[in-house]
């Protein structure tokens, strides 16, 4: 049942225009891709591991991965709709509907495949620290470290312009 449905995962990924985005801008950062890739298979497995998923387990796990790898939140509901068809495509494997799920499964979009996910383009993600090594020495790098202090939690703290 895990090939069906990574199959399913896959091709509805890489039809998401959210995700597409947030790969193409590289807002999960310089490895983006892998990121989407690993975000393929971490929904095959948690849909196929937990015992009881439904469909809002489903969305609020993409809502989480969307934020915490790819900085994104989707105003579109298209995390819903996603979540939604993911659980009928796993209801339908898990019922023995197999026939029904390929039929279903023609339907969906065909488009350009991004990325997939088999094992073969799996590598490690590296994490980046520091966007400035300390052997930057050009000054516009200096400006920028100092001119906005960036918090613990990522955030950074605009400040108004003063009045003339």
């Amino acid at each position: 049942m895990e090939e069906p449905f990574a199959k399913v995962v896959s091709q509805i990924f890489n039809n998401w225009t959210a995700l597409r985005l947030a790969v193409d801008h590289s807002m999960g950062g310089p490895h983006s891709k892998q990121v989407a890739i690993d975000f393929i298979n971490y929904m095959v497995q948690f849909c196929l591991s937990e015992p009881h998923v439904e469909a809002e387990h489903i969305q609020m796990a993409i809502e989480d991965i969307l934020d915490e790898e790819f900085d994104t939140v989707c105003e579109d509901d298209s995390p819903k709709q996603i979540s939604q068809l993911l659980y009928m495509f796993l209801r339908l494997l898990k019922d023995g509907k197999s026939e029904e799920c390929e039929f279903e499964f023609q339907k969906l979009p065909v488009g350009d495949t991004m990325w997939s996910n088999e094992p073969s383009k799996m590598r490690p993600v590296k994490k980046v620290e520091n966007e400035f090594s300390s052997d930057d020495t050009d000054s516009d790098c200096e400006e920028a470290k100092t001119a906005t202090p960036m918090e613990q939690d990522g955030w950074v703290e605009v400040k108004g312009r003063k009045k003339r």
